[in-house]
């Protein structure tokens, strides 16, 4: 294994810098405001309210306001609950203290009516009683649907080509179909499902890359290095160098085809998900429209445990099969962006991916998706590796380990990103408190002895 150098990144400050305030001279001595946004996850004593581990402190000199469709209105802080989405404008007074001078509560939202769309990522067990009016739950986006007898249903079995065997048993065949719903969220944090609405999977083209471009392996040329390939035709586009440690190579892909969802074999295009560790020092991961996952080094790096990184990989598979490329381009622009990049020089790699998959029209893979979206894949990513036995509290542990590595630095890295970190690991500790709030991970998995070997066949490595 060659050597590498290490060069672990300072923490450069305390907590998310979202805008820095610009000071006249008069103001240079006075302490720069910025802004802490998050999902609220406790509160503290009096009328302080906390952030992951950040403690908001509200006097009666702050300003606490809602937002809501009308605009801004005063609000009281006693009713400042776990799960709001707020924005914090002042000071930090201390590493985990900040002052807020004003404090603004997002409720475009209503915490208890949930409604939305996504496609099934396994087998529903109960689809003939869904069909049939009866009693019933789904596990549709991250959520347990309670169907009762008042869900209004629009479920054909027929049209979908739901048919009962000879022998009477049910073959759904329903993974990968999408369902539209909406419900009211109860206090064992299931859904009751107002109603439901299955409707057909995604087209075949939603999982095809942009331009007709493939995605395989090759070898350069000149020193032999094993290389990922971004391929038109015949023309190389782009290049990123594998990892040489095969052990790792192997590694991820065994534990990422462990966890693939039962909805990839239901898709009209068939999803191979494959899994390819790269040499890049950003803490980050991107998943690809055609199922191709490209996990970077420094990744591999960051992480403390195995359970950290099943979240990821289901995080980014989740991304896949709910076509979040495909919904970004009809929901934020009108068309696909044209293929503007030029050819490479020989023996040239891809030098920076966010630019890279920008130039070639997806650049949400890297540098994150919408939040609606993002938050979709987080609950989906955390349903799945409960489902593998992992704890799902190291999801939010991992954005903390971004937080305290980088500091007040930002980056394009979704990732790596701070604003992503915190607004993340927020959700994430809500999502736990709300979907699952008899949850006892105590004796989950967080850590195996594979893991463990694959850190030491990795080594060390560059961290940005």
């Amino acid at each position: 294994m060659g050597k590498r150098v290490v060069s672990w990144a300072m923490c450069c400050g305390f907590a998310l810098v979202m805008c820095l305030v610009s000071l006249s001279a008069r103001e240079s001595a006075a302490a720069t405001k910025m802004k802490l946004r998050g999902y609220l996850t406790g509160r503290a004593d009096g009328n302080a309210v906390l952030i992951l581990d950040d403690r908001i402190e509200i006097t009666a000199a702050s300003r606490v306001l809602s937002r809501d469709g009308a605009g801004e209105h005063p609000f009281n802080p006693q009713e400042l609950s776990p799960g709001m989405l707020v924005e914090a404008e002042g000071q930090w007074l201390d590493k985990h203290k900040f002052f807020a001078e004003k404090l603004t509560v997002e409720l475009l939202e209503d915490e208890k009516k949930i409604h939305g769309s996504a496609y099934l990522q396994e087998e529903p067990g109960d689809a003939r009683k869904i069909a049939a009016g009866e009693a019933s739950e789904l596990k549709l986006d991250g959520y347990w649907l309670n169907v009762g007898p008042h869900t209004k249903r629009a479920w054909d079995a027929v049209k979908t080509g739901q048919t009962l065997g000879a022998t009477g048993t049910e073959h759904s065949g329903l993974a990968g179909y999408r369902v539209k719903y909406a419900g009211i969220r109860s206090k064992d944090g299931r859904i009751d499902a107002e109603e439901v609405n299955l409707e057909p999977p995604a087209a075949a083209d939603d999982f095809k890359m942009p331009h007709n471009l493939e995605v395989g392996r090759g070898k350069d040329a000149q020193t032999g290095i094993e290389v990922l390939e971004f391929r038109q035709g015949k023309k190389v586009q782009g290049r990123m160098k594998l990892l040489a440690e095969r052990s790792v190579q192997e590694y991820v892909s065994h534990l990422g085809d462990s966890l693939i969802p039962e909805g990839a074999k239901g898709t009209r295009r068939p999803i191979e998900f494959r899994f390819f560790v790269v040499e890049d020092p950003e803490i980050n991961a991107a998943a690809l429209p055609d199922g191709t996952l490209l996990i970077n080094t420094g990744l591999l790096g960051a992480i403390e445990n195995e359970a950290q990184l099943a979240f990821v990989l289901s995080h980014e598979m989740s991304h896949v099969l709910q076509t979040h490329y495909r919904r970004e381009i009809v929901e934020t622009r009108a068309s696909r962006v044209g293929l503007t990049i030029a050819g490479l020089a020989a023996g040239a790699f891809i030098g920076n991916a966010g630019v890279f998959m920008a130039e070639i029209g997806i650049a949400s893979v890297v540098n994150g998706h919408q939040r609606e979206l993002e938050n979709q894949a987080d609950r989906l990513g955390l349903q799945n590796m409960i489902e593998h036995g992992y704890d799902p509290r190291e999801a939010a542990n991992f954005s903390r380990i971004v937080i305290n590595r980088r500091g007040d630095r930002t980056t394009s890295k979704l990732w790596s990103n701070h604003d992503s970190s915190v607004l993340r690991g927020s959700f994430l500790t809500v999502q736990l408190m709300r979907q699952y709030p008899e949850g006892r991970w105590e004796q989950a998995k967080k850590n195996t002895a594979a893991f463990r070997t694959m850190k030491e066949d990795l080594g060390p490595v560059k961290i940005n």
